[in-house]
């Protein structure tokens, strides 16, 4: 869980910063980070891309989703209640999830063009049920998902901020 004061109850600024998850050890299976350009960072000669997804594995966390470009907060609110729906109570894998999320969005008059959902993407281990507890086996994106209902008010457990393409690309 992220704080705005350390241990001994005194204020931090409230930023995550790269080099703070190579500190860390976190025992989360899955990191979803739903803000802006989450995904993104910068190439390194010799290392690759360097981004917050990089640092949470380092930091043990198997799953990351996150954002590619900047997004619009009300359709990602959206996508993310969606997402939490598939995953949280019905039960489904991270990527599945995604996926019907972003499958539901599609359909939605204001928010049909890729631009509202297709920011996101899941990375990491793609082995369902590994590291997830009690996730069903064999929820498969090939899964077709039900109709939803926009969220309206529901509240919806954010971790950070964005999400990702589960399995579909």
């Amino acid at each position: 869980v992220l704080a705005l004061v350390d241990e001994d109850g005194r204020p931090l600024d409230g930023y995550l910063r790269l080099h703070e998850l190579y500190d860390r050890r976190l025992d989360a299976r899955l990191v979803v980070l739903s803000a802006c350009d989450t995904g993104t960072g910068r190439e390194l000669r010799g290392e690759g891309l360097i981004n917050l997804t990089r640092g949470f594995f380092h930091a043990g966390v198997p799953r990351v989703v996150a954002s590619l470009w900047s997004v619009d907060d009300d359709s990602t609110a959206e996508l993310m209640s969606r997402f939490y729906r598939f995953h949280l109570e019905k039960g489904w894998v991270p990527s599945s999830a995604l996926n019907a999320a972003q499958r539901t969005m599609i359909e939605h008059a204001e928010w049909g063009d890729p631009y509202y959902w297709a920011a996101f993407t899941y990375q990491g281990d793609w082995t369902p049920g590994v590291g997830l507890g009690d996730d069903p086996v064999g929820q498969v994106a090939t899964q077709t998902p039900e109709p939803t209902e926009p969220a309206g008010d529901s509240e919806v457990p954010f971790v950070v901020s964005p999400l990702g393409t589960g399995g579909a690309s």
